[in-house]
């Protein structure tokens, strides 16, 4: 006869599977959510808005900081929940693409607008050629229309990019 814990108090193997998927699903639920980068009290979902980069191939957009309040490092790549109201991110843009010598850089302030229960995207797009790059912002309520669009002119190339 085994002994072990779950046979001592007697559980079914059915209930045991069902509590630990409960256990399992509760930890991921609370890991993948967007971290809460704002002051003030806790919201629910539908009174907050959340602010994420965009993840296109060869453009990669880092938010550095959204109201002054500095991301860490480890950060950079998440979504962040804000109360509804004005926000200053500050961000950079980097043109990653395989044939450039060099990496292009730009980095820049961009304030906006966040209404309540909207998803916003941080975009950026960068031309080798003409050596400009703009960024813009777009809700998920109508992802076709910019929120906000500001253009960055002077690229600077760096031979390295951390």
């Amino acid at each position: 006869m085994k002994s072990t814990f779950f046979s001592v108090l007697r559980i079914p193997r059915q209930l045991r599977l069902y509590f630990l998927m409960i256990i399992l699903l509760s930890v991921l639920c609370i890991a993948c959510g967007p971290q809460k980068k704002y002051a003030g009290p806790y919201l629910p979902d539908e009174e907050i808005s959340i602010i994420k980069p965009d993840d296109k191939n060869f453009t990669h957009v880092f938010i550095r900081s959204i109201d002054k309040y500095e991301l860490d490092l480890s950060d950079r790549e998440s979504s962040f929940a804000v109360h509804p109201g004005e926000h200053t991110l500050i961000y950079e843009a980097v043109l990653d693409y395989p044939y450039l010598d060099k990496y292009l850089f730009f980095s820049q302030d961009l304030t906006f607008n966040a209404e309540a229960g909207h998803v916003y995207t941080l975009h950026a797009s960068i031309l080798p050629m003409r050596n400009e790059g703009f960024a813009w912002i777009t809700s998920d309520k109508d992802p076709d229309k910019m929120i906000v669009k500001k253009y960055a002119c002077c690229l600077i190339p760096l031979s390295t990019y951390p």
